[in-house]
């Protein structure tokens, strides 16, 4: 990899889904004497958890989570694609009650209650690896309602609302920077296939006497030449092109002929490298004559280093016929970037 850069497999937390929910729980607490009026109640939401039930490999049954006890005899689903249908959602209410009792006493008891409930999802999320999955709550607001029907009762409704947040854990392998991320390289040009054009020039490049063609070697080419007894040319200019870094400029060429009729061109592929102000640092080019090719397709090679003060480099295509030519050239699957690198 360019700039030494090294591959590392790191573990990273992706969201797959998120849903609110909420839970009501409905209760009757009878306190110890009589009571005059409820003061007031503390609600705090305890040991708050959630636990995703997966499909099962067949229609019949479901797989717990990961996380659950497991039973003999129940599915074994592996850690395969699964559909998350479901979550059962558990915890405890504890509520501190402050009350008034006869004497005009303030007085309190404190009581705990459990509770459980299904979340459904509507549609099924789909997870890749079951085992990896984890859910949290997020925006938890707890809210409780209260009544005295008589002096023994004390009716309590306690709601509780939330945000669940699925995440699954994947494993991801990134390019890494030892020894710090500056300077950094551009992609340069991967496999230019010329598909992409803006009238007769392909996207990001400029032309004169330029034109797609048909008979590419991958789909289509670039046909320096079109009209054959006038120069032609074609450049591209990419940036962050590191001094001291080799380069390399491949492509695939072929001339287009016509039976009987004389080829005589020159094509001369060139890199110059430029410094910030956009002034030559250096030149590296191949000139291909018309002998050198045929209607068959051959790669060629333009090799060169950066010399200090490059900041870019232009890549270009020269075309030069002599008047009583005839033939063009096609070029395709054309790539720039620092030699040996990936």
């Amino acid at each position: 990899m360019p700039n030494g850069t090294v591959c590392q497999l790191v573990k990273l937390p992706v969201v797959v889904g998120e849903t609110v929910g909420s839970v009501s729980v409905d209760n009757v607490t009878c306190p110890p004497e009589t009571v005059k009026k409820v003061d007031h109640i503390d609600v705090v939401v305890r040991d708050l958890a959630a636990d995703p039930v997966f499909t099962a490999p067949t229609k019949d049954g479901v797989c717990n989570s990961p996380k659950a006890t497991v039973h003999f005899g129940d599915p074994q689903c592996g850690n395969q694609p699964r559909e998350i249908r479901k979550i059962n959602i558990h915890g405890t209410v504890h509520k501190q009650i402050f009350y008034v009792d006869k004497h005009d006493d303030v007085r309190h008891l404190s009581e705990d209650i459990d509770f459980t409930k299904s979340v459904t999802l509507s549609p099924p999320l789909i997870v890749l690896e079951p085992q990896n999955v984890e859910i949290s709550f997020r925006n938890v607001d707890v809210n409780v309602s209260f009544d005295l029907p008589r002096p023994s009762r004390i009716q309590q409704v306690v709601d509780v609302s939330f945000t669940l947040k699925i995440v699954e854990q994947t494993q991801l392998y990134v390019s890494v920077f030892p020894n710090g991320c500056a300077p950094a390289a551009t992609l340069g040009i991967q496999d230019e296939a010329f598909e992409e054009w803006l009238g007769n020039c392909p996207v990001l490049w400029q032309c004169v006497n330029v034109c797609p063609s048909p008979y590419g070697r991958t789909g289509q080419a670039a046909q320096p030449g079109c009209c054959p007894t006038l120069p032609a040319a074609m450049s591209r200019t990419i940036p962050d092109v590191l001094p001291g870094a080799a380069y390399e400029l491949t492509f695939w060429a072929r001339s287009v002929e016509v039976p009987r009729d004389p080829c005589h061109f020159t094509l001369t592929a060139q890199i110059q490298f430029l410094d910030a102000a956009g002034n030559p640092t250096g030149t590296a080019q191949q000139t291909i004559t018309s002998e050198q090719l045929n209607d068959t397709y051959r790669q060629f090679r333009v090799n060169g280093t950066a010399p200090a003060g490059t900041a870019a480099a232009t890549v270009s295509f020269t075309f030069t016929p002599q008047p009583w030519n005839t033939c063009a050239v096609l070029i395709d699957d054309l790539s720039f970037g620092q030699a040996g690198g990936s």
